[in-house]
C-alpha cells in the first residue's frame, strides 16, 4: 500500500503476456514504451493485457508460499532444512518479523490495489465497450474477494481497501472480519451476476460465473450460512461443466475437466513443483505421520498425490499433485484455485448441517468413488457424519490453499489437534502476526494477540 504501487501497475504493463493452450498461443502484446494510465485503457487490447497482469501476479507472487507454508503450520507437512523462516511455519511459532510472511501481506495487498486500479480506471474508459467494462471490473472483483478470503482468515481483522488513495491507503486502519466478509459476498455476486458462464479464452484461466459461485459456497460454508452454502454447490456442480470427475492421475492437468478456475502458467509448471518435488536427495518438505495415516488402506489418493521416496533407513513422503518441476508443454500444469472435488464436499457439509444425512453421504461417496473407496459406512447421526466431512476433505484437500489449518479453525479444533502434536503450539497463534513492517510504517496497525 505504498505510493509506488500505481507505477508498478504501469511498468508491468510495459510486459508481453503470453496466453498458453495445449492447442495454440494467443499473445498479446503491449506497447514498449512506458504507458501513462489513459493509454493503458485507451482500447480493448492494452485494457486486456491489464486485466491478465493481475491474473499474473497472483500466480507468480502470492500463492506458492500461501500452499507450502500454511501446510507445514498446521499437521500437514514436516521441513528439513534449515531457512529460519520455514523453521517458524514448522513450528507454528512465526515471528512478526519473518520475511514470508511480510511477502505474503504485500504482495495480497498489491494484488488488491490493482483490481482497485483496473475498476476505477475502467469505469472513466469512454473509449471501452460497455461489455469488456463490465467483464474486466468483474474480474477484479472476483480476485479482490479472493485475496480478501485468505487475508482475513489468516490475520483475522485486515484494513479493507476499495481505492487507490495513496494518503487514505497509507493509513488505513483495521476493518473486522464480518465486514470485509460482508465485502467479498458483493464482490462475488456481482462477479457472479456479472460474469458470462463461458470461460474467455482458452483453458479455464480466467474467471466466470461459475468460479465466483463456487468461491462464494466457501465463503457461505465459512459464515455458517448453510442454505447459502448448498445452492451454490449445487449450481456448480449441476451446471455440468466440471463432471465427471476425472481419474485421480489427471486431476491436476491443466485441461482437466474438475478445474473451475486456475492461475495460468506460461511453460506449464507452477511453483509449488519446484518447490516442493525434490531433483535428487531427500525433500525439503515432507508429509507428517498425522497425514500419512488419515489414508484409508487402498486410498488412491495416497498412491498418486504423494511421492514415495527412500533413502538409506529413510523414507519421504513428499507432495505429488503436480508432478511437473520444470518446463513440460506436453502435459501443462496450471495451478487450481477451485476444484469440483471441493464443491462436493462442501455441500456435504452444507447438507448434513441441515440433517439431510443421505444427501450429505452422497455427495461424500463420489469423491470416496473416484479415490477407489467403497461407499461410507458409519453412522449416520449428525456428528459421524460432520466427522466423516471433515476427514474427507483433510485427504482431498491435503496441501491446497492452507484448507487444513483453515478447517481446523472453522471447527474449533485448532487448538486440540496442534497442541497436542507441536510442543510450541499456543492459542494465540490461530492467527498469523501482522507483519512488524507494516505495523512499523502504518501506526495505525494494530498486532495480533500473542505477538
Amino acid at each position: 500500500m505504498k505510493s509506488k504501487f500505481h507505477m508498478q501497475l504501469i511498468l508491468l504493463l510495459t510486459s508481453t503476456i503470453v496466453l498458453h493452450s495445449c492447442k495454440k498461443m494467443i499473445e498479446i502484446p503491449s506497447p514498449q514504451n512506458q504507458l501513462t494510465t489513459d493509454e493503458v485503457f485507451a482500447d480493448s487490447t492494452t485494457a486486456t493485457s491489464a486485466m491478465v497482469n493481475v491474473y499474473v501476479q497472483f500466480n507468480t507472487s502470492i500463492n506458492s508460499n500461501y500452499n507450502k507454508f500454511l501446510s507445514c503450520y498446521s499437521d500437514e507437512l514436516s521441513y528439513g532444512g534449515i531457512t529460519q523462516d520455514n523453521i517458524q511455519y514448522k513450528n507454528s511459532a512465526v515471528a512478526p518479523a519473518n520475511t514470508a510472511n511480510l511477502n505474503f501481506w504485500q504482495k495480497s495487498y498489491f494484488a488488491i490495489y490493482s483490481c482497485n486500479d483496473l475498476i476505477e480506471q475502467l469505469q472513466k474508459s469512454p473509449n471501452l465497450p460497455a461489455l469488456t467494462i463490465r467483464q474486466f471490473t468483474n474480474e477484479a472483483k472476483f480476485l479482490r474477494a479472493f485475496s480478501y478470503f485468505y487475508l482475513i482468515n489468516t490475520y483475522g481483522s485486515v484494513p479493507l481497501t476499495l481505492q487507490t488513495s495513496v494518503s487514505a491507503n497509507a493509513s488505513a486502519v483495521q476493518t473486522d472480519s464480518a465486514i470485509v466478509y460482508k465485502q467479498i459476498i458483493q464482490d462475488l455476486k456481482d462477479a457472479q451476476n456479472g460474469l458470462p458462464v463461458n470461460y474467455i479464452g482458452t483453458g479455464r484461466v480466467r474467471s466466470n460465473k461459475y468460479a465466483a459461485t463456487a468461491l462464494l459456497s466457501r465463503v457461505y460454508l465459512w459464515q455458517m450460512d448453510w442454505v447459502n452454502a448448498e445452492a451454490s454447490a449445487s449450481a456448480v456442480i449441476g451446471s455440468g461443466l466440471y463432471s465427471p470427475l476425472p481419474k485421480t492421475t489427471d486431476a491436476f492437468l491443466a485441461n482437466s475437466l474438475e478445474t473451475i478456475f486456475s492461475f495460468w502458467t506460461q511453460y506449464g509448471y507452477i511453483a509449488d513443483g519446484t518447490n516442493l518435488i525434490p531433483s535428487s536427495g531427500a525433500p525439503q518438505y515432507f508429509y507428517t505421520t498425522t497425514q500419512l495415516n488419515a489414508f484409508e488402506p487402498g486410498d488412491l489418493r495416497l498412491s498418486n498425490w504423494i511421492s514415495k521416496k527412500t533413502i538409506g533407513i529413510n523414507t519421504f513422503y513428499s507432495p505429488y499433485k503436480y508432478h511437473n518441476r520444470s518446463t513440460n508443454t506436453a502435459s501443462p500444469e496450471y495451478l487450481i484455485a477451485l476444484r469440483a472435488g471441493e464443491q462436493y464436499l462442501i455441500r456435504a457439509e452444507a447438507r448434513a448441517q441441515q440433517d439431510n444425512y443421505n444427501g450429505a453421504i452422497a455427495d461424500l461417496n463420489v469423491l470416496r468413488k473416484r479415490a477407489g473407496l467403497g461407499d461410507y459406512s458409519g453412522s449416520t447421526d449428525k456428528k459421524s457424519v460432520l466427522t466423516a466431512i471433515l476427514h474427507e476433505r483433510q485427504v482431498e484437500l491435503f496441501t491446497e490453499w492452507g484448507n487444513r489449518f483453515l478447517d481446523l479453525k472453522r471447527n474449533g479444533a485448532l487448538n486440540i489437534v496442534m497442541g497436542g502434536i507441536k510442543p510450541t503450539w499456543k492459542s494465540t497463534a490461530i492467527l498469523l502476526p501482522v507483519p512488524q513492517y507494516e505495523i512499523s510504517t502504518n501506526p495505525n496497525l494494530k498486532q495480533n494477540p500473542g505477538y
